[in-house]
């Protein structure tokens, strides 16, 4: 692995004649685009544009020779940039990451209510407001009976979330805190549990 690198005053295209199979850029400030060639021809790859620092193109050569024998890199403003080319046996691999802690979260935590609810053919609240709700689960343990829920406003089998025989829906992360209302399609449906914390 070779590395190479240059000071650059204006933008340019920095050409470089050296053969490899690994190519890496290393270091730039501004947004640089690379062509690879080889025996005078653009290779497939084709151009690659708009490139940063962290770039790392590896091609198989033919016959385990050099994919590419010669190197463009258009320098879009004055900058430093520095590349590395190799045979692909050795590699860059210098990731750099920093983490800062802003705020340390407790975990969530709710007192549970497991109800057992009645849903008929005419829409209802099934669930009172609740601006404190953190979870919402509703299990349809009927085995035929749809379950139409709706939020904020009566419920409809055409406005409603269909919750199947044996299914259920459950509301994770943001909740709704609006009033839940039910609609089912039987006169009376016993088998619906909700659970909200």
């Amino acid at each position: 692995m070779q590395t190479y690198s240059q000071t650059f005053a204006a933008p340019t295209t920095w050409e470089m004649n050296v053969s490899g199979s690994y190519f890496t850029t290393l270091e730039c400030s501004a947004t640089v685009n690379v062509r690879f060639y080889k025996g005078g021809k653009l290779l497939d790859l084709g151009e690659i544009k708009g490139l940063l620092a962290g770039l790392e193109v590896s091609l198989p050569g033919e016959g385990g020779g050099a994919a590419f024998d010669r190197v463009q890199v258009d320098v879009q403003a004055g900058d430093t940039v520095k590349i590395g080319i190799g045979n692909g046996q050795a590699r860059y691999n210098r990731a750099q990451a920093s983490v800062t802690v802003v705020t340390n979260t407790s975990p969530q935590s709710a007192l549970f209510d497991n109800q057992n609810k009645a849903v008929t053919n005419a829409s209802a609240v099934m669930l009172a407001a609740n601006p404190l709700r953190q979870y919402l689960l509703v299990q349809n343990k009927d085995a035929g009976g749809n379950l139409f829920l709706s939020f904020g406003k009566a419920a409809t089998a055409a406005n409603g979330v269909r919750v199947i025989p044996g299914g259920a829906f459950e509301l994770i992360g943001t909740q709704c805190t609006q009033a839940i209302h039910a609609i089912g399609d039987i006169a009376n449906n016993v088998n619906i549990v909700t659970v909200e914390g």
